[in-house]
Order: structure tokens, then C-alpha cells, then sequence
């Protein structure tokens, strides 16, 4: 494969990474067998690093991509992500992980949608349990993943953090409480201390899906990006993200077939309450309970993350 690479610890590998949020129960809910496939694909077509999380559900998913694959498991980093708060939480998650995926280690373990510098400060007993973990040797190294641009200026410069896994696109599509511009200097004190930055959402959650390479390009090229994380649940889309990657024209036929799929946030009015759990976790502020008590969807707001869908004690809602 003729895309650039990163340097994680003693490997060196594609900075392209296999983000399996977009298979996974929170939003297209593929059977395992099924996504794992593709991630099997991704990984004997070259890609080495997968990105999950216990959020998403998707860990019988990469165990049977990395079975099936037949890659050797010290050429790949398995990064995952828990949103946790206590000591004992973290310790459990890391063992969730270990377990379920069937690792002796976990590459890099992050602090998940760290939303606010409270929700950081809040979090110090799980952080504390993944130094710990990273000084025992059951995880390499510690990051946080966040939407926020403010605590991103802040956090930057928080020496017990390796890796960051920040939103970063070319319009700043998804941004919470900042500008592209800002991102852009949370990500240079990240860079300028040694740490690692690898993308989260560069085609904004889909909404920059018709200039996506464009996008891509743009993203992949950046003096500043270490590595980007690209949510894929076809073998098209692991050969179109390859193709642009390695600087090679995509071809017409994938572009078509791809052009086809479409993603939204879908309510189920009729398992609605209107009980507004959803519209108190999205960041975005995308979802509302209206006049008639049921959720609403500001589509021009939502990223199509999928957080709001394991809080729903209907499940009303679901990517689609």
C-alpha cells in the first residue's frame, strides 16, 4: 500500500485507520460475521490500525476481522475508547476490551468524549487507572477523544495525554464551541509537545460527502495530521479510502456505488415519550423534543455521531 505512516510506539504503520463506529449497533448495526469481513478485507488489503470503542459495540467485530485476516497481531494497534469516570469502571473497561477482542494488550486506550474541562476533571480517578494500566504494560499508551475546541486548547498541554483523537475537517463541520481556526492551534500545542493527533470525522459526519476527496486530500495532506480515523462498512469504501490515501484515482464505478448511500438520524414517533435524554447528550445541540413531545432532528446540526442512541430508554432512535 503506497500511503505515508505513522510511528505508534515501536510500529510504524498506514496512516489510515479503520474507524468501526459506522458498522457498529449505534449506527448501521451489521451482524459481526458481516463487519468483520470488512474489516478482514481492510486489513489483508494493508490497513494495520483499527479504532473502536466500548461505546460502540463493535468488538466481536474487529475479533473476527484481525481472526479472519491472518495478520499478525503485533503489525496492528487496536485503539479503543470508555467514557467511564471511576477507578474501578476504567480497570473494568480495559479488561471489557482485552477480553472480548481477545488481546493481551490494548495498544492505546482513550478517555471518550471528554466534553467539557469539568467532564475532564471528573474523569481523573479513570485516568489514573489507564496510567497505571500503561506502567503494568496492559496498554501502551493513554489518549482522550473530545468534540470540544475548549477544552482541546486546554487538554493540549496536559503531558499525561499520548494521543488525541479530536474532530478535524475542512470546513470545521462538527465543532461544538470553537473555530477551525482554534482547532488548528489546540492541534499545533499537541504537536509542538511530542503528543499524537489522529482525525476524527474528516468528511464532518457525511455532510462533506460530496467533495469527499476533496476532503480526504485535504485532511490526509496536513502538515499537522499524524493519522485519520474513516468509518467504512463496505469493501468500496475500504477500497475508495486506499485509493485516495495512496494518491491513486478512484474509479468511477465505486464513486457511483457509493454515491447511493445515504445516512440519517432516525426517529420511531411512535416509541417516542419525549423524554429528552437524547437532546441532553448530543453535543450539538441537533435534537429537541417538540410541541408534540416527540424528537426532533436539526439535520443540518447533526453529525450523525450515534451517542444519542444508547441513551434512549426507548430505542426510538436509530442511524439508518
Amino acid at each position: 500500500m503506497e500511503i505515508k505512516s505513522v510511528r505508534f510506539l515501536e510500529k510504524e504503520v498506514p496512516h489510515l485507520i479503520f474507524g468501526s463506529l459506522t458498522m457498529a449497533p449505534l449506527q448501521r448495526n451489521m451482524p459481526p460475521e458481516e463487519g468483520g469481513d470488512i474489516i478482514a478485507y481492510a486489513l489483508k488489503k494493508g490497513i494495520r490500525w483499527i479504532d473502536t470503542a466500548q461505546m460502540y459495540g463493535s468488538y466481536p467485530h474487529v475479533l473476527r476481522g484481525i481472526s479472519q485476516s491472518g495478520i499478525d497481531r503485533k503489525e496492528l494497534v487496536i485503539s479503543t475508547k470508555s467514557a467511564v469516570k471511576s477507578y474501578a469502571e476504567m480497570n473494568r473497561a480495559i479488561d471489557e476490551a482485552m477480553e472480548e477482542m481477545k488481546l493481551d494488550y490494548i495498544d492505546l486506550f482513550l478517555l471518550h468524549a471528554v466534553r467539557s474541562l469539568e467532564d475532564f476533571g471528573e474523569r481523573e480517578e479513570a485516568l489514573t487507572a489507564l496510567l497505571e494500566a500503561k506502567e503494568q504494560g496492559r496498554i501502551g499508551a493513554v489518549g482522550l477523544s473530545s468534540h470540544s475546541t475548549k477544552s482541546a486548547l486546554v487538554l493540549a498541554e496536559d503531558s499525561r495525554i499520548d494521543w488525541y483523537h479530536l474532530m478535524f475537517n475542512i470546513r470545521g463541520t462538527g465543532l461544538t464551541d470553537g473555530t477551525l481556526d482554534e482547532q488548528i492551534q489546540a492541534i499545533e500545542k499537541i504537536k509542538n509537545r511530542g503528543a499524537g493527533f489522529y482525525v476524527m470525522k474528516p468528511l464532518g459526519g457525511g455532510y462533506l460527502k460530496s467533495t469527499a476527496e476533496d476532503a480526504l486530500k485535504w485532511v490526509k495532506d496536513h502538515r499537522l495530521v499524524d493519522a485519520v480515523a474513516l468509518g467504512m462498512m463496505s469493501r468500496e469504501e475500504v477500497d475508495m479510502n486506499i485509493d485516495v490515501f495512496s494518491n491513486r484515482p478512484v474509479s468511477e464505478e465505486i464513486k457511483n456505488r457509493l454515491g447511493t448511500v445515504e445516512k440519517k438520524l432516525f426517529v420511531f414517533e411512535a416509541l417516542c415519550i419525549g423524554c429528552g435524554k437524547c437532546g441532553e447528550t448530543c453535543e450539538q445541540s441537533a435534537i429537541k423534543v417538540n410541541a408534540d413531545k416527540i424528537a426532533e432532528v436539526d439535520k443540518e446540526k447533526c453529525i450523525l455521531c450515534g451517542y444519542c442512541v444508547p441513551v434512549c430508554p426507548k430505542f426510538a432512535l436509530r442511524i439508518i
